[in-house]
């Protein structure tokens, strides 16, 4: 899917790109401020990767002191807490400026983020080509059918294995796509049932956790300026909607791929 809109997106046909202001911008000139988030908080007395963390561990500690687990919720994992070095590390390495495209993901998948602390974190890409390792706690408490392995882990996490294929494919190395993008989660959170089966913010619609997501969200946004965010999955679509719907987005063609050619 991911392949396909980079190659022929059409945001008005998909709706899951939302393009901010009448013509692009050019590669050479990356905004500093952004005419459609008035209400961002300035960048120049902190640093991007700094309010960006420092938003990560204040979302963090926000979802700590909420309770998720119900009839079907038994475990909660947040890879952004026992998982923090690796997952700081990947936002210090790459997150240094704003960025111009913002790919969204859902939450951490059992055997990616939830093992490395990073986005669609196969254990493979995030060591291999983004340069990432770093310790790994358990969470506590940890489902037994789907324990942390941290970066020993040698099961394959399916999405991201495609999506830094496809961008090791068109960027040939993590700093190309870096230099115009950052890919980041909605929801922190993993959560499971009893057999360690995955349950995501989509299957459980939570408002109260939907509520904190995109407030929190939105700060990420407006500390990096994006004149293009990409939600992947129809759920993210629809959270990032939400989360812009008092800016005025006209979702227009746009050559997606140009950024990574």
């Amino acid at each position: 899917m991911l392949r396909n809109k980079l190659l022929n997106i059409k945001s008005d046909e998909t709706k899951e790109c939302f393009y901010f202001g009448g013509e692009s911008t050019s590669f050479d000139d990356p905004p500093n401020v952004s005419e459609y988030f008035s209400n961002a908080n300035s960048t120049n007395s902190k640093s991007v990767c700094a309010e960006i963390v420092e938003i990560q561990r204040s979302l963090s500690q926000k979802l700590k002191g909420m309770n998720f687990l119900s009839s079907r919720i038994k475990y909660v994992y947040d890879p952004t807490d026992y998982a923090s070095e690796p997952s700081e590390k990947y936002i210090e390495e790459y997150c240094q400026d704003t960025k111009e495209v913002l790919f969204v993901g859902m939450n951490p998948g059992p055997f990616g983020m939830c093992q490395t602390g990073v986005p669609f974190g196969d254990t493979k890409w995030v060591k291999n080509w983004l340069g990432i390792e770093g310790k790994v706690d358990k969470p506590l408490p940890e489902c037994p059918a789907r324990p942390v392995e941290g970066f020993k882990c040698t099961k394959k996490e399916q999405s991201g294995h495609r999506f830094w294929s496809l961008f090791s494919e068109l960027c040939h190395i993590p700093e190309k796509f870096f230099k115009h993008a950052f890919l980041y989660n909605y929801c922190p959170l993993a959560f499971m049932d009893n057999n360690g089966r995955n349950i995501t913010p989509a299957d459980e619609k939570n408002k109260d956790l939907e509520s904190v997501c995109d407030q929190y969200f939105l700060k990420i946004i407006n500390v990096l300026k994006p004149q293009m965010i990409v939600g992947i999955g129809r759920y993210v679509e629809k959270r990032i909607g939400a989360i812009i719907k008092t800016v005025e987005v006209k979702p227009q063609n746009h050559d997606l791929l140009k950024y990574f050619k």
